[in-house]
């Protein structure tokens, strides 16, 4: 893994596909057959599996290989091909190889001066971000979603959050948020050599919560590899390029941040988080009240100022 660039891909590239789940623009192939795994059939969903699990080099192999790791015929791979939109698998292949060459870049690589053509970027980009959105939503799993909330909500355990070089700002704005709703929350922040304190304390009864998307951040990898030594459950909120294996997490989401910009847009990330904070929310209910009402009168400096700063005198006291 190399220093994080969150860096984007400009609207207009994508995998070359004729038709199917995916059209030119829409992000990385893994990310239009997440999209279209749900419609898919038994087996062809095992082919799927099988080229997630390790993409993109899983999908580099032969059709035969790629079948025996599937455990089905070369004509259920081809079947599964055709109906992302390629007519051949050389032609499939040749999409994931753009894919790869794609996560490779860099933004200087991406670079466009010329203007858009009808000048209205911040249509485009919206664009952009609400098909990011659509394919998100159908990318998250229900079940997965509601034990990520449940781990969050036990109070018996820790929440460590760390996030990259620019998602590392929603890893610290999630931290903030759960601090609100729960004790026990940790945000990995500053210096990574820094990062030994808070790993002293993860053990089994601990929930790291990591924010990575491309070119990803080695010592975020680190961390969270040693968290997992430790016993830690780790979730991991990335993007559709990111390769499962190298993080070896509970959970898993992957999310598109296809940008027409030069970094990758973090909006799905952060839906995801607001999305965890808000079920988090409903799951303590009742509570969470008195731990609300606490915060807010902390947090008043106009009232309740006995409260809120001890030790300085009410008004009328000296």
């Amino acid at each position: 893994m190399g220093a994080e660039s969150d860096r984007g891909e400009k609207a207009g590239t994508g995998t070359g596909q004729t038709g199917g789940a995916a059209s030119p623009g829409s992000g990385s192939l893994a990310g239009a057959l997440r999209a279209a795994y749900a419609d898919l059939g038994k087996q062809e969903k095992s082919v799927a599996r099988a080229i997630l699990k390790d993409y993109p080099v899983s999908a580099l192999s032969t059709v035969a290989a790629l079948a025996d790791s599937a455990g089905v015929s070369t004509a259920t791979v081809l079947r599964l091909v055709n109906r992302l939109g390629y007519e051949a698998y050389g032609q499939f292949q040749e999409g994931v190889k753009r894919d790869l060459n794609t996560l490779l870049q860099s933004p200087s690589d991406r670079f466009d001066p010329s203007p858009e053509p009808d000048g209205s970027f911040h249509r485009q980009m919206f664009q952009r971000v609400a098909a990011n959105l659509g394919e998100g939503s159908r990318g998250v799993l229900e079940a997965d979603f509601n034990d990520v909330v449940a781990l969050l909500a036990d109070p018996r355990r820790s929440t460590y959050c760390i996030g990259g070089r620019y998602s590392r700002y929603v890893a610290g704005l999630f931290a903030d948020y759960l601090g609100v709703l729960r004790d026990k929350v940790h945000l990995a922040d500053g210096q990574p050599d820094g990062w030994s304190r808070l790993l002293v304390d993860v053990d089994a009864r601990s929930t790291i919560v990591v924010f990575d998307i491309r070119r990803y951040q080695r010592t975020v990898g680190r961390f969270a590899a040693l968290a997992r030594q430790r016993g830690a459950r780790l979730v991991v909120i990335t993007d559709t390029w990111a390769d499962k294996a190298q993080f070896d997490a509970d959970y898993t989401f992957q999310l598109p941040t296809a940008s027409p910009s030069l970094m990758d847009s973090l909006a799905l990330p952060l839906v995801l988080a607001e999305s965890l904070v808000g079920a988090l929310a409903q799951r303590l209910n009742v509570s969470l009240k008195e731990r609300l009402a606490l915060c807010e009168a902390l947090d008043c400096v106009e009232t309740n100022l006995d409260l809120a700063w001890p030790g300085i005198p009410k008004d009328g006291e000296t």
